[in-house]
């Protein structure tokens, strides 16, 4: 069993500036073919400063290797169970975002396998200002070995 005591641990809060080539990349990636993504007056014309980034793009943000390290899983199979996005408003090019991603809740569950890990992770975004732009939660099962 995962260790309770992780609960609540915070990674270090990072500055990520939102790029004009990392949305249009992960628009392309998932087929997302809306030209606010890609097509800088239209997004304009749509009533926002620049591009604006694909609902799924807080995941990019979200991947924190060294923080997941740091809490010396092992060499467990690690599987996304479920993720989920809530938005303050919308990312868009040129954003400054400052990241933060801690420890939910650990728990144990009974699988047809034996008994599994659960890790949930939140990763937090907020802009220059302060304000609140994401929240991500996303549900990890570990596999005992």
């Amino acid at each position: 069993m995962l260790d309770k005591t992780l609960i609540g641990r915070e990674s270090e809060a990072t500055v990520v500036e939102v790029e004009k080539g990392a949305i249009r990349r992960l628009a392309d990636a998932i087929g997302d073919a809306n030209v606010v993504h890609t097509d800088e007056a239209a997004a304009v014309s749509a009533g926002f400063p620049s591009l604006v980034a694909p609902l799924t793009f807080p995941a990019v943000l979200s991947q924190n290797e060294r923080f997941r390290h740091s809490l010396d899983l092992g060499t467990r199979s690690l599987l996304l169970g479920e993720e989920s996005i809530e938005y303050g408003r919308p990312i868009v090019a040129g954003d400054r975002l400052t990241v933060k991603t801690k420890v939910a809740d650990v728990q144990e569950r009974a699988g047809t396998s034996g008994a599994t890990d659960v890790l949930i992770l939140e990763t937090e975004g907020r802009g220059a200002e302060g304000d609140f732009v994401f929240r991500t939660r996303e549900t990890y099962i570990l596999r005992r070995g």
